[in-house]
């Protein structure tokens, strides 16, 4: 799960209509839920909440009748007249090219570089017991800065920002011993390249394999190579819908595990974590935080979904209820002109089904139920409810819908990339043969052996499966490959 929040914001991030000093404008009477505001906003697209809604209006009396949506902000035509259907906008590059580490504009890019060191590291703040932390940002309370706006999101979130931060002025600190006298671009260039290599080795070789099952995941890595016809957009059909099965996969109770292996007090609930990275300075936090990362498993994706982004999701303090998430997938799908899940299934060459009963094949009977009560017709079922309550594929976390799709999107992303890490090998604009060899023994597991706070010794080398004693078996990290970076030589 928390991999594929990361990754999510290297890929996407769709702006939505503000006012114009930047700030939001409010479709209900107050900044999450309320009453409707009439006349309102005509870019809000509020959700409904029903008079007897059990969480949002407990004493039946409808004293809240809408949660704040505001639509997407969409791209004119080329010469600049409004187009007849919207396209939305993606405010970050494309590619998956370490855009949440290094930012999506050169001046981004700029701000996050440390302008002293002379090796081409990144800014850090340094906490009081000498660890390297992400730079503090400008907010009322513990923040930090990286090269995506969502890093304070959730506390996870900020500590998978913190370890490629650390990897990053890890690998430009080796570059600087092997190579020294060279210029601070020097380093930083050659180590942001193999953060991005080592970035889409994980996720073409370790998760993809999980998410969509190893059969699919081979094909999308052996097609072929770089196209320049492919146009290297992301789908909104993935964006908007398939990478948002990651809602499914959280846990309301975040477990954290000291050391010796037992239970942390720090662990906490999901929905009093909101918006506040404090947590990461806490001198046990990152390594804990990793241990549960490591040996909790994610929910399954299904009709499933924690009650902390069902109700509570960036939950002011001293309120009873936030946002549901859940809903804001339904109607950001809408809001996108997203195809229904039965259109998705005649894209992808399936039975398009007349009648609820011939999902039974790909969902559960419980939920197909649900859906007769919801959908007044099969064909109005959205792509994002369709497609997470299916039953997943053979040694995958996805059904056929969601998993077609990021096969789909994960094929796109590298054959439209003419910099991914495998092309251009022995060339002026790739790697050469041993550098691929050396960066392909890199994990997950590595990295977080790395960039630990140190006490993270053991680990499955399988870092997206948990630890298993027969086949991911836990082992000292000294057991696990890494770059030699003698063997980068020459640069």
């Amino acid at each position: 799960m928390q991999w594929g929040q990361f990754l999510d914001h290297d890929l996407t991030s769709t702006p939505t209509f503000t006012k114009s000093d930047g700030s939001a404008f409010l479709c209900c009477s107050a900044d999450q839920t309320g009453l409707n505001v009439s006349p309102p906003h005509t870019e809000c697209f509020p959700i409904s909440i029903p008079r007897n809604d059990p969480v949002f209006n407990p004493l039946g009396n409808g004293q809240v009748t809408c949660m704040n949506f505001i639509r997407s902000t969409f791209g004119n035509n080329l010469d600049g007249t409004v187009p007849r259907m919207r396209s939305q906008i993606n405010a970050l590059t494309h590619w998956i090219d370490g855009s949440n580490v290094y930012g999506s504009s050169a001046a981004k890019a700029k701000s996050l570089r440390d302008p002293t060191s002379g090796r081409g590291r990144m800014r850090t703040f340094i906490s009081n017991l000498g660890r390297q932390m992400l730079p503090l940002g400008n907010c009322p309370v513990t923040c930090f800065d990286a090269g995506d706006s969502r890093v304070n999101e959730q506390p996870l979130l900020s500590v998978m920002h913190t370890i490629w931060l650390r990897e990053h002025n890890r690998i430009a600190e080796n570059l600087f011993g092997i190579v020294p006298g060279q210029t601070d671009e020097f380093y930083f260039q050659h180590a942001r390249r193999i953060v991005i290599a080592e970035m889409q080795h994980i996720i073409y070789n370790e998760y993809l394999p999980v998410i969509i099952g190893p059969t699919m995941a081979a094909k999308v890595n052996s097609e072929n190579g770089y196209s320049n016809t492919l146009n290297p957009a992301v789908f909104t059909e993935f964006s908007t819908a398939a990478f948002r099965m990651g809602h499914s996969q959280l846990r309301s109770f975040i477990r954290l595990f000291e050391r010796d292996g037992s239970d942390s007090r720090e662990s906490y609930q999901l929905s009093d974590s909101f918006d506040d990275s404090s947590r990461l300075l806490s001198s046990n936090f990152m390594d804990n935080a990793l241990r549960g990362l490591l040996q909790v498993p994610a929910e399954e994706v299904d009709s499933f979904f924690a009650f902390d982004i069902t109700s509570q999701l960036f939950k002011p303090k001293g309120a009873t209820v936030g946002l549901d998430l859940t809903a804001f997938n339904i109607q950001r799908g809408r809001d996108h002109g997203l195809p229904t899940y039965a259109k998705m299934l005649a894209f992808l060459g399936q039975p398009v089904p007349s009648t609820f009963d011939q999902l039974l094949s790909y969902i559960p009977i419980e939920v197909v139920n649900a859906m007769k009560f919801v959908y007044e017709s099969v064909y109005d079922i959205d792509l994002f409810i369709g497609g997470v309550t299916e039953y997943p594929m053979p040694d995958a976390v996805l059904g056929p819908t969601f998993a077609n799709i990021f096969a789909y999107q994960f094929s796109n992303l590298r054959r439209s990339d003419r910099f991914f890490y495998k092309f251009n090998v022995d060339q002026p604009t790739g790697f050469r043969s041993g550098q691929l060899a050396e960066i392909q023994k890199v994990s997950l597991a590595r990295i977080i052996c790395d960039n630990s706070d140190g006490t993270v010794g053991y680990i499955q080398p399988k870092a997206f499966r948990t630890p298993h004693d027969s086949y991911n078996r836990l082992v000292p990290c000294s057991n696990i490959p890494g770059i030699d970076f003698s063997k980068m030589l020459p640069l």
